[in-house]
């Protein structure tokens, strides 16, 4: 990637103003941002494969991917994360170099830069700040699976639902608006807390009569976040 172009500016710009990585240097980020090429998914596209990831290390700066397993047998469908602005692509492979076997979705249309995996490494070892960065991230993902499994373990649907909600609602704008999940059809939010849709409706029926939720089509709305939080682990 050149430096005299607008699109460097734009990306320098998203690693600035980036939690997880506005703790390098300047110097650090000119130094690595040519080494990085841009690459697009339309929405519905399949970005990611084992290969790719094996060998490429991605940084999405715009759009969602859904990362999924399928039971080859029951083709029953799990979400175990989806990806979003500032997430790196794949973690687990910068770490241990195997190949992680999952399938991906673009949500939207998506945007990341791309850097081969052998460069990040050598960066994660010649430049100590990359740690200060990575360590945390990594943490914050091991903390996510970690809660995930012990949810699906120990709560209901139930509660899978209305915990999944809580954890979504845009708490930074004080908005009844949901982040990141709002749009995805409800086959999609039944996958992400490991039910069938059928089941996750009948839950989403209860919040709208007890006025705790709107909704319409694929869009939810919470118009008593009062009421959804008091309903956590309750049931």
């Amino acid at each position: 990637m050149k430096k005299d172009t607008v699109k460097f500016n734009y990306y320098y710009n998203f690693f600035k103003n980036s939690p997880h990585f506005s703790n390098l240097s300047d110097e650090v980020i000119l130094e690595i941002l040519p080494m990085f090429s841009a690459e697009t998914w339309k929405k519905g596209d399949y970005p990611f494969n084992s290969e790719l990831t094996k060998n490429k290390c991605y940084f999405i700066i715009s759009g969602r991917i859904k990362v999924f397993q399928i039971n080859s047998v029951t083709g029953k469908e799990y979400i175990i994360e989806i990806l979003e602005a500032g997430n790196i692509f794949d973690i687990i492979c910068l770490l241990d170099s195997e190949e992680h076997h999952v399938f991906t979705e673009a949500l939207d249309d998506v945007e990341a830069l791309v850097v081969p995996m052998q460069l990040a490494k050598e960066w994660i070892s010649k430049h100590p700040e990359f740690n200060k960065t990575l360590l945390p991230y990594l943490g914050s993902q091991m903390r996510f699976y970690e809660e995930n499994a012990t949810d699906l373990a120990l709560l209901s649907t139930w509660s899978r639902t209305v915990k999944l909600f809580v954890k979504h609602i845009n708490t930074n704008l004080h908005s009844s608006q949901l982040k990141l999940i709002n749009n995805l059809s409800h086959t999609d939010l039944a996958n992400m807390i490991g039910s069938a849709r059928n089941v996750l409706n009948r839950h989403l029926q209860k919040l709208k009569e007890d006025d705790v939720i709107a909704v319409q089509r694929n869009h939810i709305e919470i118009i008593n976040i009062d009421a959804l939080l008091n309903e956590v682990y309750k049931k």
